[in-house]
């Protein structure tokens, strides 16, 4: 007999594997850049990412048995929420680049590339998983912050 999805918790891992997602998807989305903006933002925005994911694989292989260890992993909690403060601030100011010219961020397969109005229907519908599981991580990383 299964739980009802509205009475589900959360596990305790579903933050670092929604870490890795998130990281993921911000990958594909830096990838998307031009070769001219992709070096301003692709290192810094891949890095915060990097460093989130890290962080909070690292808190989930901290098992809380001294306050030592409470301690340690509530930092790097905060920590990687901190990253993913930074992390949105850093993603906003790629999205106003990547909206300047949608067309070419994707391609199809034969090399033509999608016209603008497909192209912004395609970066929304990218954005808005994004934004998903981003206030999904945040919350995620409140609650055991919380907890």
């Amino acid at each position: 007999m299964s739980v009802a999805k509205f009475k589900r918790r959360p596990s305790g891992l579903e933050y670092v594997d929604n870490a890795f997602v998130l990281q993921k998807d911000i990958m594909m989305l830096t990838s998307k850049l031009s070769a001219k903006w992709a070096r301003i933002y692709s290192e810094p925005i891949s890095k915060l990412a990097c460093m989130q994911a890290d962080l909070v694989n690292m808190a989930n292989g901290i098992q809380p048995s001294s306050v030592e260890d409470f301690i340690t992993r509530r930092w790097l909690l905060m920590m990687s929420r901190a990253c993913l403060v930074a992390l949105e601030k850093r993603v906003m100011d790629m999205v106003r680049i990547l909206y300047m010219n949608p067309s070419k961020c994707f391609s199809r397969k034969n090399g033509k590339n999608y016209s603008r109005a497909e192209a912004t229907i395609m970066l929304d519908r990218r954005l808005e998983e994004l934004g998903v599981n981003y206030q999904r991580q945040y919350d995620l990383i409140k609650g055991r912050i919380n907890a």
